[in-house]
């Protein structure tokens, strides 16, 4: 075995003392230390003025939801709010006005919260129709809010028994939600995604050269017909593949979730997901559905390094592999597909990069095979774990036995 981690350090020396790669990895460490706090940067303009900084509302907004904290997310703090949205005067910017600052603003978050819920298919729910909210309504938002879902499920395509499981488990879910600060959480949420396509991309670098270096060097001769050139070296490069490619994931998905925390602030973990998006369907708290996020988003990075590999024992330079996984990476993010699809949505969710986002992870649709339901959680690691198996020996029976030149 000590032969095999002698070549495993000799692959990982190869890969870490070229300029080019130690310039990405540094450079994906900075942009993920810049992207963090990105919502921070600037100030927020009233009529073309700068009225505070973002980090200044974000300090002030922080307070006002630590005081709510704790509460339940009843028809009386519901109302509580109302009231104190209905203080605003008619104006251009609501946000401007002394009576928003001074009144309103301090519970802007649950404004926030719940709002999302009354929105409809031709109306979006705005700060004026949100003055007029009445008691009877502010009872039923819990009503209306299941209603809201249940419609949406059952116009879905999805079997009978996938809606029931579906429904089954938003009826799990405890109301009224106990209201929590969780904008550290938030923030991470959205902005995995950026970070996966990062990480991906880097992946990507490291990985290119990995088989295809040999050609253009000409060291495959050598390779292939040294004492382990067919076994244990190619072994070691796989290894060195995936091991690496773990590595950079741990550390950018660790380092983005402690600085949103640290940033932002770290309550919220108990809270559940609905605070983040009232119509998830999932009965998790955020702190469970970051590290969900977190777990499938690393075997997101672990399939990247597999189809990089094959494409690296198949092409005969770094560059080609590098353009087409940035093709695989990107394209994706430029469309959608539709739920009514659902086939095509579902295999739209297996890209690399949309593994990395929350509407993925806690997807409504789910996954049917043969009367079988499963998560989108659970099948998209799943997923990347099976096809990682499948290409890893591709590629090393490719490097193995390729034509020598």
């Amino acid at each position: 075995m000590r032969g095999f981690w002698d070549l495993v350090g000799f692959e990982y020396k190869k890969i870490l003392c070229k300029r080019s790669i130690q310039f990405t990895l540094i450079l994906s460490v900075l942009l993920t230390v810049i992207n963090v706090p990105v919502a921070l940067y600037g100030d927020y303009y009233v009529y073309g003025m700068p009225y505070e900084s973002n980090y200044t509302a974000m300090v002030k907004d922080r307070a006002y939801a630590r005081s709510l904290s704790g509460r339940p997310l009843d028809t009386g703090l519901i109302m509580e709010t109302v009231h104190a949205y209905a203080q605003i005067p008619p104006a251009d910017d609501y946000q401007s006005t002394l009576e928003y600052q001074t009144i309103a603003r301090p519970y802007s978050e649950i404004y926030g919260a719940i709002r999302g819920v009354f929105n409809t298919a031709s109306k979006r729910f705005n700060m004026e129709d949100f003055q007029m909210l009445t008691k009877g309504e502010a009872d039923g938002y819990y009503s209306i809010r299941h209603e809201k879902l249940e419609q949406h499920i059952l116009q879905t395509h999805m079997s009978d028994k996938a809606k029931e499981l579906v429904m089954a488990m938003d009826s799990q879910i405890k109301t009224p939600f106990t209201f929590s600060y969780t904008d550290g959480y938030s923030h991470y949420f959205m902005m995995i995604n950026i970070l996966g396509l990062f990480c991906e991309f880097v992946i990507a670098v490291c990985l290119a050269p990995l088989f295809s270096r040999e050609y253009t060097s000409g060291t495959d001769q050598l390779i292939l017909s040294a004492k382990h050139g067919k076994n244990k070296l190619i072994a070691a490069k796989i290894f060195t593949g995936f091991s690496l490619t773990a590595i950079i994931g741990l550390i950018q998905l660790t380092l983005a979730f402690c600085l949103s925390l640290t940033i932002y602030g770290p309550e919220g973990g108990s809270a559940p997901l609905q605070l983040f998006n009232a119509l998830y369907p999932y009965p998790l708290s955020m702190a469970q559905t970051a590290l969900l996020l977190m777990v499938v988003s690393l075997f997101a990075f672990l399939m990247t390094g597999a189809i990089t590999m094959l494409l690296s024992a198949n092409l005969k330079t770094p560059f080609g592999v590098i353009v087409l996984v940035s093709v695989l990476l990107i394209a994706p993010m430029m469309g959608s597909v539709s739920e009514q699809n659902i086939l095509l949505h579902n295999l739209y969710q297996l890209f690399p990069t949309q593994m990395t986002s929350l509407s993925s992870v806690a997807a409504t649709i789910q996954y049917e095979f043969g009367g079988l339901v499963i998560h989108p959680y659970v099948f998209l690691p799943l997923f990347a774990l099976t096809l990682s198996v499948i290409l890893t020996p591709l590629a090393y029976h490719i490097f193995k036995n390729h034509q020598i030149e």
